[in-house]
């Protein structure tokens, strides 16, 4: 599993999500994104997705193992969708997972239209931006499942802004829970729950305890849905 920060982040915001996933049985990896003085995360999406193309292949050449989970976070998600979108990351990932991501952009991102040059990949999740435009729901590959998991309390990403449109397949899921903001998602042991029951859902009976990736695995047939209250997960 590879878990992607977001905007203005570092790979150190993930520690706590990786330690849950871990204890699960879960092999978690970072990825150093680099940016703003060679460390905060905000250099264009495109370029980003490249890093984690990059990371992506050095992860198989360690794993024998043919496609990997990506769970990303805020921004994370979108940088992790163009990889599966525009990148063939398709061959390498399984299941998509987003947190408080704006698939659909977030009127936050209006100021990065001041301040282009320093934080270019700001205004590219501002609403009906090239980027968005060009990432459209029903182009996502069928093969690889993408969950949207969002809050009702984020003020930065409301379910507005990170809603998947629905009846654009059966891979497309969304997922809506009633508490915690934006950075909640990063350390909420319900949130670590809901994630591991949609990865848990698409490996066949007796998986192993160490999960990297299931190639090929099928998940159960379902219309896109909004959960408002997701029941615990099945333990690891």
């Amino acid at each position: 599993m590879l878990l992607v920060h977001g905007f203005l982040a570092t790979p150190g915001v993930l520690h706590a999500l990786a330690a849950r996933l871990g204890r699960s049985g879960y092999c978690t990896h970072h990825v150093d994104l680099g940016g703003l003085f060679g460390r905060f995360n905000a250099r264009p999406v495109e370029e980003l997705a490249r890093v984690v193309a990059e990371r992506v292949e050095q992860l198989i050449r360690h794993h024998p193992r043919e496609r990997i989970d990506l769970v990303g976070h805020s921004e994370g998600g979108l940088i992790g969708r163009y990889y599966v979108q525009k990148l063939n990351g398709a061959r390498r990932v399984r299941h998509l997972v987003t947190l408080g991501t704006p698939h659909r952009g977030t009127p936050w991102a209006y100021t990065g239209y001041l301040v282009g040059r320093v934080l270019p990949s700001l205004r590219q999740m501002a609403p009906g931006s090239p980027l968005l435009r060009d990432l459209t729901d029903d182009t996502f590959p069928d093969n690889v499942r993408l969950t949207s998991i969002y809050s009702q309390r984020d003020p930065f990403c409301p379910p507005s802004s990170c809603r998947l449109e629905e009846g654009r397949g059966a891979h497309l899921k969304n997922i809506e829970v009633a508490r915690g903001g934006h950075v909640a998602f990063l350390y909420s042991a319900r949130i670590a729950s809901v994630i591991r029951r949609e990865l848990e859902s698409m490996e066949p009976p007796g998986a192993g305890k160490y999960r990297f990736a299931s190639a090929g695995s099928p998940w159960p047939v379902a219309a896109t849905v909004d959960q408002r209250a997701p029941s615990p997960a099945r333990a690891a």
